[in-house]
């Protein structure tokens, strides 16, 4: 598997726990939030309406402790 890693070129807004919904595709088409989503699941990826590029996500949470000291 040879996927690219395009995330630098896309735009997004709130995602839903399986989806995330494309505000603008790698290939510069802007689209209303929600009209145009993406899963996690690359099997069955969707494809943009614009370009036909097949895009999928993955998330990723990081969890940061405050700390006091200066």
């Amino acid at each position: 598997m040879n996927d690219r890693d395009v995330t630098s070129l896309v735009e997004w807004c709130d995602y839903d726990s399986e989806v995330l919904p494309i505000v603008q595709c790698v290939c510069g088409a802007k689209f209303v939030p929600w009209s145009f989503i993406i899963s996690i699941y690359r099997d069955g990826a969707y494809s943009c309406p614009k370009c036909g590029r097949k895009l999928y996500c993955s998330f990723s949470i990081r969890v940061f402790e405050v700390s006091e000291e200066e």
